[in-house]
């Protein structure tokens, strides 16, 4: 939910795992759709056993949690291959799932509790992209409710990052989804009339010279974006902050290229306003930090393997299922860009489970791309493969059945 001292979503995932080891541990090791993504997690486990060790010997903070770089990549593999195992009409059932991030943020506004914002981001993130894909199916009712969340948690937090991440993952969604449609597709973030209000209050308050900071539920947001440019303000500092660090991380990753720089290894940066030093601090990228603390084989590694999952489910856009989880892929990256979104607890562990469920269940089949080259065969020829292929019944959160739980898929993994 984002509450730093609630690591449910943690405590349950591993005690699934746990419970049900006897179905998924004896494909574990032989399920072939994942077989670059095993290669990559047990090299991201060896690279962070090292880092760990030497974070420890070198008395860097907290090297421990260096452990999550390499441990959360090999439950995601797990995951990832218990997932397979499921029927796939089994994953409807656990659609309520999705309505638990919005809810979260009502607690916290409720009991006035103080929230992570990126981790309440990244998961309505998650849960907007499936809900862009029920809206094509009828319901509107979990993209609505989402996106309430992310308006209240935008009024709480005020925050950039949370807020872009939501809109990437429903933006990406349409996008994968409207290849599918020979239909110009709906906009399906919302109707015209809440858009011509937003804009009817925007225009109301220009005209009345208020200032933009008196704004319902998005003035904090308009006040932070409008001082993003001045470096000494905290959202100007924020991201020259930033910038720096990567900078400073990308550097002393040249100096023990291989190895990394050790989990825990600070980063101490200077910059101007009221952040003026800040010490002991993480790259604040997972994508800088995999290669900073681990080294640039398991960092590019990392990224080849966000990169091969974006393009399977990019690949299998006609799939309804397959746009929900592309979009959700990118709200994952929208937040490890400028988060600790894949190695820290309770951000960590859904934005691993989502890459490695979009990466097992939605392959590419080799009947699809024999399929895409026989469209230009005539129109003789397309009737023949509509007649020929099964029908197709894809769920919120899960794959298609036009393929068997042990057949291989296709295209090139990482």
């Amino acid at each position: 939910m984002g509450v730093s001292s609630v690591y449910l979503m943690d405590v349950l995932a591993v005690s699934a795992l746990l419970v049900t080891v006897h179905m998924w541990g004896p494909r574990a090791f032989s399920e072939s759709r994942l077989r670059w993504f095993r290669l990559v997690a047990v090299i991201l486990a060896a690279a962070s056993a090292q880092a760990v060790y030497r974070g420890i010997e070198a008395g860097y903070p907290d090297p421990l949690k260096g452990g999550i770089l390499g441990l959360y990549p090999l439950l995601g593999w797990f995951a990832a291959t218990w997932f397979l195992t499921r029927p796939v009409h089994e994953p409807l059932r656990w659609r309520w799932v999705l309505y638990v991030p919005t809810c979260g943020v009502l607690v916290a506004w409720v009991v006035h509790t103080p929230v992570i914002a990126a981790a309440s981001g990244l998961y309505l993130a998650i849960a907007a992209a499936f809900g862009v894909q029920m809206r094509y199916r009828g319901s509107s009712r979990l993209l609505l409710w989402t996106l309430t969340g992310a308006a209240l948690l935008t009024a709480l937090a005020s925050k950039r990052g949370p807020l872009l991440a939501v809109v990437a993952a429903v933006s990406a969604t349409a996008l994968a989804g409207r290849t599918g449609r020979r239909r110009v597709i709906r906009w399906p973030v919302v109707s015209w009339t809440v858009v011509t209000l937003g804009v009817m209050i925007l225009l109301a308050f220009s005209l009345s010279g208020r200032h933009l900071s008196d704004m319902p539920v998005v003035g904090g947001l308009m006040t932070r974006l409008s001082s993003s440019a001045d470096l000494h303000t905290e959202a100007g500092a924020n991201v020259g902050l930033r910038l720096e660090m990567w900078r400073e991380a990308l550097r002393m990753a040249w100096q023990e290229p291989v190895l990394g720089a050790g989990a825990g290894h600070p980063i101490d940066v200077v910059g101007f306003g009221p952040r003026a030093n800040f010490a002991n601090s993480g790259p604040h990228n997972s994508f800088v930090g995999y290669i900073y603390y681990l080294g640039w084989p398991a960092g590019l590694g990392f990224v080849l393997l966000v990169v091969a999952t974006l393009r399977r489910t990019w690949r299998a856009r006609r799939r309804p299922v397959a746009a929900s989880w592309f979009g959700a892929t990118v709200g994952v990256c929208v937040t490890a860009f400028t988060n600790v979104a894949f190695e820290t607890t309770f951000i960590g562990l859904p934005s691993w489970l989502v890459l490695a469920c979009a990466y097992a269940l939605v392959g590419v089949d080799r009947d699809d791309e024999g399929e895409n080259r026989a469209d230009t065969g005539g129109p003789g020829r397309r009737k023949r493969l509509v007649a020929q292929r099964p029908a197709v019944q894809a769920g919120a959160t899960g794959r298609s059945t036009a393929r068997s739980p042990g057949a291989p898929t296709a295209g090139l993994p990482a």
